[in-house]
C-alpha cells in the first residue's frame, strides 16, 4: 500500500455530529429525529448510535438470505436459482436451519478518469460523469464476499487496520487516475432486519398487503428497484470487504402534527397467528439477542415508514426505498454519487455488518449553490441549469469534495460503522463509498 499522503482539504473537513439516544428517546424514532433536526440539518447529515449492540454477522446474513429469496424484482431467472443450495447455518443470534442461499446481481462502476475521454473538448463533464452498467454477474453473499476480499488485498495488501482517512485519501486519488472497476449491488428491495413480532408485525403485515396490491396493479420500473446494501445492505463485515447496509426514506412530521396517535392492536386471530409464527421461527431462542432487540424496535426499517408521526404512513402503496427498505451490498470503493433524496425526503440508513462507510454531505441551505458548482465546474458550464440537474439526477456524478469546499460551500464527512444509523436531511446533497477491513 505504501505511504499515503492525506490532502489538506481532507484534513480540514469537519465531522458530522453524532447522537446517542437514551432508551426512552430510542423508543420513538420520528420524535427523536425531529428533536435533533435543527442541530443536525446544519450539516446535512448525522450519525445516530443506538443504545443496543450491533447484530451478529450470522444473524444479518440469515435475514438477508431470506429477504432476497423472496424478492420478485430480481427477475425470474435469478429468482429461479435463488434456492441454489441449502445448508444449516448456525447463528450467534439464533438458529437458521436449512437456510437457503439467495443470489443477487451487481452493477459495474467506473472509478477514475479515462484520460482520452476526459481531454475531449466536446464533453467536459466526462471526468466526473462515471460509467455504470449491469455486470451480468450473479453471486451468493459468500461468493461476493470472497471476491471482495481478493480485490481489497490487491489494493491494501495484508494490512489489518487501515485508518478511515487513509482509505478516503486512496479513494479520491484513485478517482483521478486511470480507471479501475468495482461492483455494487444497489437498490435491491429487501432488508437484513429480522421479521418483527407482536405489534411491529402488524405494521409489517400492512406493508406486505400494500406491496402485493402495488405489484398486482403494475410492475414497478427498474428505476424503482435500483439505488446504494446499508438496508444501506449497503456494506462489509468487520475484517471483511463485503458491505451490507439498509436504506429507507423517512419523513418526520412537523411538531404540530405530532398529536396523539393510537397504535392499532392486532386482533385475537392475528395474535394467534403471530404466536404460531413465533414458534415456527424458533424466535424463543432469539429473544434477547442484539439482532432480535433491534429488529423488534421501532427503528426496524421494515416498519418505520408506517409508524405514527411519519407522513409516509398515509401512502396507499408500497414503494421500495420510500415506504420499504432497500439493501446495498458493496466492496472496497463501491460508491454512490452526489444526490438528494426523492421528493426532498429525509433518509435513514443502517449499516448491518462489514467495514465502515464514508459519507460527505452539503447542508440543504446550500443546495442551489452546490448545483451551480456542479454545472459550472464539474460539467464545464456548457449546460443550462435544467440539463445539469437532469445529468446530476442520473446519479453518476462523482466530484471530489475538494472542489466543493474550494467554492466556499460547507461540506462535512462522516464515518459510519456497523451497527450505526445515518440520517440525511431534506435537500442535503451527499456522496460516499465503502471501505474494506
Amino acid at each position: 500500500m505504501g505511504n499515503v499522503e492525506i490532502p489538506i482539504w481532507l484534513k480540514g473537513l469537519p465531522l458530522a455530529p453524532e447522537f446517542r439516544p437514551t432508551d426512552t428517546e430510542f423508543a420513538d424514532p420520528i420524535a427523536y429525529i425531529s428533536k435533533i433536526e435543527k442541530e443536525a440539518s446544519a450539516f446535512g447529515i448525522c450519525k445516530v448510535i443506538p443504545p443496543l449492540p450491533k447484530p451478529s454477522k450470522r444473524y444479518v446474513i440469515s435475514n438477508l438470505n431470506k429477504s432476497l429469496s423472496k424478492c420478485p424484482e430480481l427477475g425470474s431467472d435469478i429468482a429461479d436459482s435463488a434456492v441454489c443450495s441449502s445448508e444449516k447455518m448456525g447463528s450467534g443470534d439464533g438458529d437458521a436451519d436449512g437456510e437457503s442461499r439467495a443470489v443477487f446481481t451487481t452493477r459495474q462502476q467506473e472509478l477514475g478518469q479515462n484520460l482520452k475521454r476526459a481531454r475531449g473538448a466536446v464533453q467536459p463533464q466526462s471526468g466526473v460523469h462515471k460509467q455504470v452498467w449491469q455486470s451480468g454477474e450473479v453471486y451468493t453473499l459468500e461468493q461476493f464476499e470472497s471476491k471482495s476480499k481478493a480485490f481489497a488485498r490487491s489494493l491494501l495488501g495484508m494490512s489489518k487496520e487501515v485508518s478511515p482517512v487513509v482509505v478516503e485519501a486512496m479513494f479520491w486519488k484513485a478517482a483521478s487516475e486511470k480507471p479501475i472497476y468495482v461492483e455494487y449491488a444497489n437498490d435491491v428491495p429487501g432488508s437484513a432486519f429480522g421479521e418483527p413480532e407482536g405489534l411491529f408485525q402488524y405494521f409489517q403485515s400492512r406493508r406486505r398487503r400494500r406491496r402485493r396490491r402495488t405489484f398486482g396493479r403494475h410492475c414497478l420500473g427498474s428505476a424503482d428497484c435500483e439505488k446504494h446494501i446499508a438496508d444501506n445492505v449497503r456494506d462489509s463485515h468487520s475484517n471483511e470487504n463485503k458491505n451490507v447496509a439498509t436504506k429507507n426514506n423517512v419523513t418526520p412530521s412537523l411538531p404540530t402534527s405530532k398529536s396523539c396517535t393510537s397504535l392499532p392492536i392486532p386482533s385475537s386471530d392475528e395474535s394467534s397467528r403471530i404466536s404460531r409464527q413465533k414458534n415456527l421461527n424458533g424466535s424463543n431462542e432469539m429473544e434477547g439477542t442484539a439482532g432480535w432487540k433491534l429488529s423488534n424496535s421501532p427503528w426496524n426499517l421494515q416498519v418505520i415508514a408506517r409508524s405514527p408521526g411519519s407522513l409516509t404512513r398515509f401512502m396507499p402503496d408500497d414503494i421500495p426505498g420510500v415506504t420499504s427498505p432497500m439493501v446495498y451490498i458493496g466492496m472496497l470503493f463501491s460508491w454512490f454519487a452526489w444526490h438528494v433524496e426523492d421528493h426532498e425526503l429525509h433518509s435513514l440508513n443502517f449499516l448491518h455488518t462489514g467495514s465502515p462507510k464514508t459519507w460527505y454531505a452539503v447542508p440543504g441551505d446550500y443546495a442551489f449553490s452546490f448545483e451551480e458548482v456542479i454545472r459550472s465546474q464539474a460539467y464545464g458550464g456548457n449546460l443550462d441549469r435544467l440539463a445539469a440537474l437532469s445529468l446530476l439526477g442520473e446519479k453518476t456524478t462523482l466530484l471530489s469534495p475538494e472542489v466543493v469546499v474550494a467554492s466556499r460551500i460547507p461540506c462535512c464527512r462522516l464515518i459510519q460503522n456497523p451497527g450505526e444509523f445515518v440520517v440525511t436531511f431534506p435537500r442535503a446533497y451527499h456522496v460516499g463509498f465503502s471501505h474494506a477491513p
